[in-house]
């Protein structure tokens, strides 16, 4: 996830991890425009991440790179661009 945010280009600033017993994890990394979450579920071969961000950063690097990494089928992805109040822009990347 380290790697993933600074691919992204975003500053880190913290990271806290769990790892539970006997597989999986969870975890924040902590960017200087927002954060990146993990969740895992390896028994289910799932996992789910969650990419905040603003200025110039590129989450889908991170998409891409986390993809390869983890080997997995593309990826099922959500865009959500957040701005004026009231207003919800949703569209598939």
């Amino acid at each position: 996830m380290v790697k993933a945010a600074q691919e992204s280009g975003a500053t880190v600033v913290n990271t806290v991890f769990h790892k539970f017993t006997p597989t999986g994890v969870s975890g924040v990394v902590v960017v200087e425009e927002s954060h990146f979450s993990i969740h895992t579920w390896p028994e289910e071969g799932y996992a789910a991440c969650d990419f905040y961000t603003c200025g110039n950063c590129d989450p889908e690097k991170a998409i891409h790179l986390l993809s390869k990494y983890f080997d997995s089928l593309p990826p099922d992805c959500l865009k959500i661009n957040r701005g004026t109040p009231g207003f919800l822009k949703v569209s598939s990347l």
